[in-house]
């Protein structure tokens, strides 16, 4: 009786932190952030695979169909962390050709540990340098706020991003995400999201492309091989107007301490 009763009080003990684990610094949503950074001395490392016919899906370089990034990530503290990520073409429209379309530097801080405060903030900037489209820098500041509440993941990004193009001139876009998930288990997650940008069009005028769909996490926990693996797909459609009809996004992370 008393075996049975250190076993059930174990698995308690280990159930959340596993879960905890699982949910480090993996990502719940296609694009909508959380409000988390890489715990100190982590080292994460992502591929990032998105499909747009038009390429106008926000988080990797503005080339029509399959676009790959890699990222590499630090945790320079347990709040704060850098990540670059190198940004490449994968399928040929037009004149386009495949080849490697540039590289972005992102850091993001933590001002408080997860649910201190009644809403979680995270700080991210974020620097682009690329060599296709029609931009050559970009400079993103972007507001994380999230909110835990059970196994319930509320979250909201807004961004302003100012694009450098070849002209050369000055860009400004307006960038938004919101999401919500939930944790059926400590490995897997569901959630959907919307997210878009606005900006000055060509004819005046504010131009808003926006996009809908659900989420899908999965996360190993525990010891062994698998242990700091988890994969993302998310996808759905456009919300009418310039925006792409469809999307596509599969992020697979591993995270090495």
């Amino acid at each position: 009786m008393r075996m049975k009763t250190t076993v059930f009080t174990a698995a308690c003990i280990a159930l959340p932190l596993l879960a905890s684990s699982a949910r480090a610094d993996r990502r719940a949503y296609g694009v909508t952030y959380e409000a988390v950074t890489a715990p100190k001395g982590e080292v994460d490392v992502e591929t990032w695979s998105t499909f747009a016919p038009q390429g106008e899906v926000d988080g990797g370089p503005s080339s029509r169909g399959v676009r790959e990034m890699v990222e590499l990530e630090y945790g320079i503290t347990d709040r704060w962390d850098v990540a670059l990520y190198n940004m490449l073409d994968m399928i040929t429209s037009g004149d386009t050709r495949s080849g490697y379309a540039g590289l972005k530097l992102e850091t993001r801080y933590r001002p408080s540990d997860r649910g201190e405060w009644p809403v979680d903030p995270v700080f991210y900037f974020e620097f682009q340098q690329l060599f296709r489209g029609d931009a050559n820098q970009k400079y993103e500041a972007k507001l994380i706020l999230a909110k835990d509440i059970g196994d319930v993941n509320i979250a909201a990004n807004i961004a302003l991003e100012e694009e450098r193009t070849t002209e050369p001139a000055w860009n400004t876009e307006v960038e938004y995400a919101a999401g919500t998930s939930y944790a059926l288990s400590p490995a897997w997650m569901i959630g959907a999201e919307v997210f878009g940008k606005a900006e000055k069009g060509e004819m005046g005028g504010i131009t808003n492309r926006s996009w809908a769909g659900p989420a899908l996490s999965w996360a190993a926990g525990g010891r062994g091989v698998l242990r700091g693996v988890w994969v993302t797909l998310a996808g759905g459609a456009g919300l009418g107007g310039e925006a792409d009809p469809y999307y596509a996004r599969a992020i697979v992370g591993f995270q090495f301490h």
